[in-house]
């Protein structure tokens, strides 16, 4: 078990290369023990996950619930304790459905401790990595590019260290720190590294809200959750009016107050969708720990819906395409001797401390020299993409990326590069200034070597992007790297149109971007700035997925529908993400995209079995408010109904494997089935009381008719949601049928049904093929309704934006 774990834990790194001031020492074991115990630490309530009270307390402690219990005790009033039955499936539904949310609960918090942000602490002289909940006040923290800072403080001690405040600010521009200058929570480090002291920890800190908002729980744009609110909002309007006047009509006809009781509470439990809303938290909750066991973290649980409905990813090329690791392979020497190369190179690679895989490919090709005497370094930043320092004695050296670093690339560098980038390898170039370094270098360098840097690819890269290739997925590769290297990568990993390519740093702006995402696939070049403006253009038209691991992907996961980062990449994306791969491998995303699609298809189906007994119960209510019938139903009489073709399937339906891609909004795809069928229904009933009129039936025998015509509809909507259909599926619907033909046959008395096969016989079978077809026309009608209000919505929003569609 143990091994298992070490597999997915976020690695606990080393720190053997950073240097420690002399003065600095940090916190003390007993310091912090006393801290700990006075309360100054960095414990922030988590409000991403419902806690296990909350669970219990929304799926006992609702409206639907206590107003479920309200038409109990009105019957029991009355004298008729079996019609109280609804409420004791109540009671099992939200049982089940608290016991399967609690278990999906605990393997989420089980699994979340891996992707737990981690800070590193400075306490008795030692660097450690700790929680960062357990930070104290006053701890000394280190930080290095890519970190997100945990709490405010005040640098002590840094090196070039840039920030980016954007979470605080919304603006994104680089901000130098020197001495004793302010850290935020929340911003995260571009460039540098260095040493700060916490002054504030905890609900202190002057933005610990923004860990939490930076996780982007983006549940505004939940299509489903704002279909389901309305409902309920609707309904909650409309069930104490309609209610009250049902039974002052059904009173005025019969006048019982039992009779009246009992029809009006038939009504109202039918119309009560209590079961959808447990249902669709159950599924969600279901859904997160489903991919939690696949090494798949989702931060909010309503990111599932934008899950299923995503058909762009957007990823970077390291960590995702390739595997992360990179290696030198060869120096194209121009002015200086191999012996030279390894000198600079070497004494390059001491001072500079940046973390990221090209530094780490660096450091280990060349041995370290720790003598030259330092004057200035200029830290990597994913802006700048070069880095440097500025050596006393010997010379300015710096290396990063050619197009950054000429202001005017010379044609026989080119030339030189090209076979390399096209054979999909990085090119570096090392070279030499006449002048101190700083961030904006004006004169021209002289070149010195160009080295040549290898990309593993991943070993799953192609039957990955191949599966989202069927799924009808689109792939947008965006990188900061040269665009005809990332091209020939994604191409040999099997990405679609992938030799479509465009190098932004060669674009003057304005740029277009809605017109650039369209017809391209490769973005090379790219700063953090524009991949976020990227993201934003694909928005206008998809619903978009951004994958990353770096500092410099930060805006851009943020931007994007939904945020996707890994694991061992920089704290300050997975901060930003909305899931995390704990194991950091991208093929995860199949199973991402899969449960997606499995929890919104099954709660689409249950939705439309639920939904089917509450129209037809809420028009059937009104129409009772203004004949003079008795109301067909008994609570009694419909537990078969909503138990055997609702309750019961539905928990089946909404835990079954369905991949298939999302198409059209979830109100119109719940409507498709739900409206034909209630209207089946009323048409039933209605020809039964026509046919009471006629032949005089007794009202047992009208509400049996009722009752089990409703029921046959209910089996109906059953079968044409279960599609497509499997041995399982097959064996359900027969098994309920059964169930429920035998309420008819064996508990006949206890129901309150009357004989079927008397002269009600005669009305029945007609019926029961009659609904069939009926059922099967307003069907096909109301798909022809569906299908041209989506054609107009098309016509409606190309007239507003040309370049968008609908999904």
């Amino acid at each position: 078990m143990k091994k298992k774990k070490e597999t997915i834990q976020v690695v606990k790194e080393t720190f053997d290369d950073v240097l420690i001031p002399e003065e600095l020492k940090g916190l003390s074991t007993a310091a912090v023990q006393q801290k700990t115990a006075e309360g100054q630490v960095n414990q922030i309530e988590e409000n991403l996950l419902k806690s296990d009270k909350e669970i219990i307390k929304e799926n006992t402690l609702n409206i639907f619930n206590l107003l479920n219990l309200v038409l109990a005790i009105l019957v029991l009033l009355v004298g008729s304790p079996k019609n109280t039955l609804f409420f004791g499936v109540v009671i099992i539904n939200t049982l089940i459905g608290i016991i399967q949310e609690l278990r999906a609960k605990h393997t989420i918090d089980k699994l979340s401790v891996l992707a737990k942000t981690k800070a590193v602490v400075l306490r008795d002289g030692q660097l450690q990595q700790i929680d960062q909940e357990e930070i104290v006040l006053s701890d000394i923290l280190y930080l290095r590019n890519g970190d997100q800072v945990p709490v405010d403080g005040k640098l002590i001690s840094g090196a070039g260290i840039e920030v980016d405040e954007s979470l605080l600010t919304g603006e994104s521009d680089r901000v130098q720190k020197k001495e004793h200058d302010e850290l935020y929570s929340g911003s995260f480090v571009t460039a540098g590294e260095g040493f700060y002291q916490g002054t504030a920890v905890g609900k202190d800190n002057f933005a610990e809200q923004l860990t939490s908002e930076a996780k982007t729980k983006k549940t505004g744009n939940s299509e489903l959750t704002k279909v389901l609110d309305r409902m309920i909002a609707v309904l909650t309007i409309i069930i104490i009016p309609v209610g009250l006047g049902l039974f002052y009509s059904q009173y005025q006809t019969s006048s019982s107050i039992k009779q009246a009781v009992l029809g009006t509470v038939a009504a109202l439990v039918s119309m009560i969708p209590e079961g959808l809303m447990l249902l669709t938290s159950v599924a969600f909750a279901v859904g997160a720990a489903n991919l939690a066991r696949k090494k798949v973290l989702v931060q909010a649980l309503p990111s599932i819906e934008t899950l299923a409905r995503v058909d762009v990813i957007c990823l970077d090329k390291t960590g995702t395409i390739t595997d992360g690791t990179l290696k030198f392979e060869e120096a194209l020497l121009e002015n200086l001797s191999e012996t030279r190369l390894n000198t600079i190179m070497g004494a390059l690679m001491y001072q500079l401390k940046d973390q990221n895989a090209t530094a780490k490919a660096l450091r280990n090709a060349f041995p370290l020299i720790e003598d030259w005497s330092v004057e200035t370094v200029v830290p990597f930043s994913s802006a700048r993409k070069w880095s440097g320092v500025s050596f006393k004695a010997e010379g300015n050296f710096a290396v990063g990326a050619p197009e950054f670093i000429f202001h005017e690339r010379p044609e026989e560098l080119e030339t030189k590069i090209r076979p390399y980038l096209e054979a999909g390898q990085r090119v570096l170039t090392l070279v030499e200034y006449p002048t101190i370094l700083t961030e904006e270098m004006a004169a021209e360098p002289t070149l010195l070597a160009i080295l040549i840097i290898s990309d593993n690819l991943r070993e799953n890269a192609r039957a990955t992007f191949g599966y989202f290739a069927k799924q009808d997925v689109q792939l947008k590769v965006i990188s900061g790297d040269h665009p005809l290297t990332v091209s020939k990568i994604a191409q040999k990993a099997g990405i679609k149109d992938a030799e479509t390519f465009v190098d932004m740093s060669s674009l003057k702006e304005p740029i277009d971007y809605s017109q650039l995402v369209e017809h391209t696939t490769v973005f090379g070049r790219v700063t953090p700035k524009q991949k976020q403006l990227l993201i934003q253009a694909l928005k206008k038209q998809h619903t978009v997925c951004m994958t990353g691991d770096g500092v410099n992907d930060v805006l851009a996961l943020r931007e994007a529908d939904i945020g996707v980062a890994m694991a061992n990449g920089s704290s300050a994306a997975r901060a930003a993400a909305d899931v995390i791969l704990l194991d950091s491998d991208f093929a995860r995303m199949q199973n991402v995209l899969n449960e997606g699609r499995r929890v919104i298809n099954n709660i689409e189906r249950v939705a439309s079995m639920y939904l089917v007994k509450t129209i037809y119960s809420l028009i059937l209510a009104v129409i009772f408010m203004f004949i003079a019938n008795p109301y067909p139903f008994e609570p009694v009489q419909l537990t078969p109904i909503n138990a055997l073709t609702v309750g019961i399937p539905s928990f089946f339906l909404a835990l079954k494997p369905s991949y298939e891609r999302i198409k059209g909004d979830f109100l119109n795809n719940i409507l498709r089935v739900s409206l034909p069928g209630a209207l089946t229904v009323v048409g039933a009933v209605m020809i039964i009381q026509l046919a009471d009129v006629l032949f005089d039936l007794d009202f047992i025998a009208s509400s049996t008719m009722s009752v089990f015509l409703t029921g046959c509809v209910g089996l109906l909507v059953l079968y044409k949601v279960s599609f497509p259909l499997d041995k399982k599926k097959i064996a359900l619907i027969a098994v309920l049928s059964s169930a429920y033909f035998s309420c008819y046959l064996f508990f006949r008395e206890f129901f309150d049904f009357d004989k079927l096969w008397n002269r009600n016989l005669f009305f029945v079978i007609p019926l029961t093929i009659g609904i069939y077809w009926l059922f099967k026309g307003l069907t096909i009608v109301m798909d022809k309704i569906v299908s041209w209000r989506i054609q107009w919505q098309k016509k409606r929003q190309a007239k507003k934006n040309p370049t968008s569609r609908v999904i």
